[in-house]
């Protein structure tokens, strides 16, 4: 049996920072502005990506999860460039799909594929 547990604060940090990122997407879309440029040498294959069960997955699949950091806090090596851009930038958009960084401490990259 799972238990789940729910930190009501935290969710609504979670829904207040994706509000303002949406604000913040809408307002830069009124003024004609390009999303986020995608960083120089990045290979999306040569990342460790998985689905919802661990598993790894290839380019194609809709939705992707992958470590951003090593254990010890360090930057994953085929990820840094990224990763660094999404702490810079809030997200990224390249090859198809927007990368943004979840988790507790941000130490997780998502990728979701843009409809």
């Amino acid at each position: 049996m799972v238990e789940l547990r729910l930190d009501g604060e935290r969710l609504l940090r979670c829904i207040e920072t994706i509000e303002k990122q949406l604000n913040e997407i809408r307002r830069m879309s009124a003024m004609g502005a390009a999303p986020p440029s995608s960083p120089q040498g990045v290979d999306l294959t040569k990342i460790d990506w998985r689905d919802r069960n661990n598993d790894e997955v290839g380019t194609g699949e809709p939705w992707a999860w992958a470590f951003g950091y090593n254990q010890d806090g360090t930057y994953n090596p085929e990820s840094e460039t990224l990763v660094k851009a999404i702490e810079r930038d809030g997200e990224v958009v390249m090859d198809g799909y927007e990368m943004t960084l979840s988790g507790r401490d941000n130490r997780l990259l998502n990728r979701k594929k843009l409809k």
